[in-house]
């Protein structure tokens, strides 16, 4: 088996049995996007990369993944049980601190994110902060929910039972055994503790760097002759435990802060082999692990330059589509670029939309979806097979192009080419990738 020690080694793509064509149109692709770094490594060696793969971004919550690895090794070593409960381990909160029934989490639960714990952070992205259930709504172990409480206690309970600070311990325990290259403590940070005594624990890593971490879950913790993370435990912690109950993560499962499956609500997108797990942070930051194919992919955009671009799980999907292509994987799911399409003209969507209804997302939790294109040019969208209104606003045609408007966003207004088969409707978002796909009903 092939390591990076010292340095990485990059093997031809075509003596890999690589698609050169396809890996170019992969980095013409992300550089469109907006990534700022790529990297391929295939069976230990870096087939491909673009970017900056040296430079150190944050990378959000896949410092979830991260902390996993070191709570294997506090596990293996007797420090702490998963059926460790918060009250066992001394954890509570600021006021109003913990009731006895949120005490009785475990550190499994914590872990797959299902504490029923939601107690106020300081820190997460709006859209996660929206989600959260009342305090006491559901009992430890009950019900999934991003809850970035419940990562930020598993960052405070190892520090308490390991001794040490999360980056020293990655850095000793970690970063330094499988030969990190760019990896700094300095570089790391602390959230604030305004409203929760457990802080935010931010890495700053490199792709190459976060490449070696990856390649060290795909060789089940062992790096060379040495065992970093125990075996059973990377298999263990990838395995989904949880099929989380949010219209932000469709398709997916969840393991010990690990994610797997890839899916969408609204289009076809990638389908990767049953057996990838990966990590995942806002703002699209991955590391995706192949085991079957011996791949690993990382991807980051930094998110502390100014007017960073926002790369959607659509573009992702497409991405790694190319990527797995040029692998010459099989059953990875269609072509949903748009030079496969029949784009409509605009007499052909001046034609076949007004008096129309586009329903989509089947699989969504408050789905169906239902967009209506009223004969006087006014449009809706529904919710639910009982069709509960959520939007009301506009629709026209622009060159060869679909537009919409709801009113409480206007002025802002998109618009997209559309492909039209049969009752088959396709839009067309960013960078030629199709992000929804339904069937046109008449009224």
């Amino acid at each position: 088996m092939a390591y990076p020690i010292p340095q990485w080694e990059a093997v031809e793509p075509k003596v890999a049995g690589w698609s050169e064509d396809l890996l170019e149109k992969a980095r013409i692709y992300s550089a469109a996007s907006g990534s700022s770094a790529v990297m391929v490594v295939d069976h230990g060696r870096v087939v491909a990369e673009w970017g900056d793969t040296h430079r150190r971004l944050d990378v959000a919550s896949v410092r979830k993944s991260l902390l996993s690895a070191l709570l294997g090794i506090a596990i293996e070593e007797g420090q702490v049980k998963l059926s460790d409960t918060l009250g066992q381990l001394g954890i509570d909160d600021k006021a109003p601190g913990l009731t006895p029934t949120e005490m009785q989490a475990t550190l499994a639960d914590l872990l797959t994110s299902r504490s029923g714990v939601y107690h106020a952070i300081d820190l997460e992205p709006p859209a996660v902060g929206a989600e959260r259930p009342p305090r006491g709504s559901h009992a430890p172990g009950e019900f999934w929910y991003y809850n970035n409480w419940d990562f930020n206690a598993a960052g405070s309970i190892y520090e308490k039972v390991a001794g040490a600070g999360i980056f020293n311990s990655f850095k000793q325990r970690i970063a330094d055994p499988i030969g990190m290259q760019d990896f700094s403590v300095e570089a790391c940070y602390y959230g604030e503790t305004r409203v929760s005594n457990h802080r935010h624990y931010g890495f700053r890593l490199s792709a190459r760097d976060l490449a070696r971490f990856g390649l060290l879950y795909l060789r089940d913790g062992r790096w060379n002759e040495q065992q970093i993370v125990p075996a059973n435990w990377v298999q263990d912690s990838v395995k989904p435990r949880a099929k989380p109950h949010s219209e932000l993560f469709p398709g997916r499962g969840y393991g010990y802060l690990w994610w797997s499956g890839f899916a969408s609500d609204w289009a076809p997108t990638v389908s990767l082999p049953k057996s990838t797990f990966y990590a995942l942070g806002f703002g699209s930051q991955y590391l995706f692990v192949l085991p079957a194919q011996d791949i690993v992919i990382v991807h980051l955009v930094d998110m502390e330059r100014e007017h960073w671009p926002w790369v959607s799980d659509f573009q992702i999907g497409r991405l790694l589509w190319l990527i797995l292509s040029a692998a010459r994987v099989d059953d990875i799911g269609p072509d949903t670029s748009v030079a496969t399409a029949v784009l409509a003209s605009a007499d052909l969507l001046k034609g076949s939309l007004p008096g129309k209804t586009l329903r989509y997302a089947e699989t969504a939790l408050d789905g169906p979806y239902f967009m209506r294109f009223a004969t006087d040019g006014t449009a809706s969208l529904q919710k639910g097979e009982a069709r509960k209104q959520v939007y009301s606003g506009k629709w026209w045609v622009a060159g060869n192009k679909l537009c919409r408007g709801w009113d409480k966003f206007l002025p802002r207004f998109d618009c997209w080419p559309v492909a039209i088969g049969g009752s088959i409707i396709s839009l067309y978002g960013d960078h030629d990738t199709m992000f929804l796909q339904g069937s046109l009903e008449t009224e």
